[in-house]
């Protein structure tokens, strides 16, 4: 027995010996060059998201060590700075950075779009020269499909040149979640903007996808919510033209509680709720264009106890309330310039019974207040805003004005129109700038994570002249994918258009809906004559 039990020792010595140098291995060192971008556009945005992808599919830890960006920033300049590296980085170039980096492998590369092109050209260089340079190609039509390029890339130099197999899960698009109750969020396999799978539906199943809670003759043309009365139910506020109409929910139907008419010189366009002069009743900011919709006439309402009075008037703002830090409300005012899109925006601050100005927000040009919301996108910690600028383009822009992303295709659209000063005195056509919808952030799966939502109207054959006719519409439901705002959920579409929405409890069962306004088709030209809107609702959970 002794004899065995010093064999076995033996053993053990020897396999733990012999396994030791494996066991400590030096992790191997990676630096990524942020690849060139080579494309008319200002794609600064895809390089970063390039970089980030790369970083989060090699690093291994213990293993594989990738160097930091900024790190590799500072090396770089030092590098051009010196001259060590003129023209264009090459694979001998790479070997020189890569040594004074201290690294192991250096991954350079550029990344080409032009019109509807895209292609990847990328090398993963071994600093000593013994393993031959890694190299990829690729080129598609379509953007879409840079995240399947970078993953196969990254794919290869795991296997080839770390000896290791990444588990699908690092790389997969969002999965179904399998069958649940009609209305819940349900996985399809949709092919939606060139890109297929992971796309989940907020369905109509058996006519039980949605709850519809009030259908309107005439055009809804704005929507808010929220607790005016201190009731602890919440209230649905929808506008026409000229009037604001208050409901309540009874038996899932919308009952209106108040209505509150107007001067008809109004043309209402939006409507928000909160509590900025923190009386404990909220607000409601009516923006109003005049009757000729060539300026300004906003007013602020609110629950006195008894009644919903006026408390300011003839205001020259577009209001906006957004999410702040924590939950806060903010209140956004944009002052009329003459043009919609070309004032500056300011948070806003209740001083006795007015509502004055207060930081001025460093935005592009080109960006309206009306759909606009503050929340983080391409990182955890960013302080940044969302918005759909003048030429309906979905829009990531950080607080200090730069502009991150935005999208190729058109997001927005309403019936809102202004209209701009006539050029000729004596002609009669006035140039229309139609307005957007809003946007918000709200986080779907309770991951922590908030996404944004975003309607997205479709015109008549993409487009009518100088005059908008909508098909149909949906709301998407977009998520921060390594290089752009891609969406994860959508709504199926509906016939006419989505004017406003709103993500509440509106049932008071504890649970979020999503309450969409959505105004129906209308002949060409007819105005409100003949149009049906309805408010409905989506099960959010």
């Amino acid at each position: 027995m002794k004899k065995a039990g010093l064999c076995a020792a033996a053993v053990l010595i020897f396999v733990t010996v012999a396994a030791t140098p494996a066991l400590c291995a030096p992790s191997k060192k990676v630096a990524i060059v942020p690849f060139f971008i080579n494309s008319p556009q200002d794609l600064g945005f895809l390089q970063n998201g390039l970089f980030n992808m790369l970083f989060s599919r090699l690093s291994d830890p213990g293993k594989v060590d990738v160097m930091d960006r900024e790190t590799v920033d500072k090396v770089m300049a030092q590098a051009k700075k010196a001259d060590e590296i003129k023209g264009s980085l090459n694979e001998s170039k790479a070997r020189i950075i890569g040594a004074n980096m201290g690294v192991d492998y250096l991954l350079f590369g550029s990344l080409t779009h032009f019109g509807e092109s895209v292609s990847l050209d990328a090398n993963m260089v071994d600093i000593t020269g013994e393993k031959a340079t890694l190299t990829f190609f690729k080129q598609s039509n379509s953007m879409g499909d840079v995240i399947p390029m970078v993953n196969t890339f990254a794919g290869d130099i795991n296997l080839k040149v770390f000896n290791r197999s990444i588990a699908n899960e690092l790389y997969a698009r969002p999965q179904s979640q399998g069958s649940q109750a009609p209305g819940a969020l349900q996985g399809t396999e949709d092919r939606v903007n060139g890109t297929s799978g992971g796309f989940v539906n907020l369905q109509q199943t058996g006519g039980k996808g949605f709850l519809t809670h009030l259908k309107f003759e005439g055009v809804i043309t704005a929507l808010a919510t929220g607790d005016l009365n201190k009731d602890g139910m919440v209230q649905v506020v929808t506008a026409t033209d000229y009037n604001i109409l208050i409901h309540k929910l009874e038996n899932n139907q919308l009952v209106v509680e108040h209505k509150l008419e107007f001067n008809s010189i109004n043309r209402i366009i939006a409507l928000d709720i909160a509590d900025i002069n923190n009386n404990g009743y909220p607000e409601i900011f009516v923006t109003s264009l005049n009757i000729h919709r060539e300026g300004l006439r906003s007013f602020v309402l609110e629950y006195d106890g008894s009644a919903y009075v006026t408390i300011i008037e003839k205001q020259s703002y577009y209001f906006r309330v957004i999410d702040g830090p924590d939950k806060t409300k903010i209140l956004l005012g944009q002052k009329s310039a003459g043009h919609p899109f070309k004032g500056n925006i300011y948070t806003m601050t209740a001083s006795g019974r007015d509502y004055v100005t207060d930081q001025k927000l460093i935005l592009p040009r080109s960006a309206s207040v009306l759909s606009l919301a503050r929340g983080a996108v391409t990182a955890q910690d960013a302080v940044e805003y969302v918005l759909i600028n003048e030429h309906e383009r979905l829009t990531v822009v950080s607080d200090t004005g730069r502009i991150d992303w935005k999208a190729n295709n058109k997001f927005g659209g309403t019936d809102h129109y202004f209209l701009l000063p006539r050029e000729d005195p004596d002609a009669s056509y006035q140039e229309r700038v139609y307005l957007n919808p809003r946007i918000l952030f709200h986080d779907i799966n309770d991951d922590g994570k908030p996404e944004v939502l975003a309607v997205r109207n479709e015109e008549l054959a993409g487009g009518f002249g100088r005059y908008k006719r909508f098909t149909k519409g949906n709301l998407e439901i977009l998520s921060w994918n390594g290089i752009a705002l891609a969406p994860v959920f959508k709504t199926r579409s509906v016939q006419g258009w989505i004017s406003d929405f709103a993500v509440t409890d509106i049932d008071g069962d504890g649970k979020n809906e999503l309450v969409v306004c959505v105004v129906g088709a209308s002949k060409f030209l007819t105005g409100s004559k003949g149009v049906l809107s309805n408010i409905i609702s989506y099960k959010l959970e």
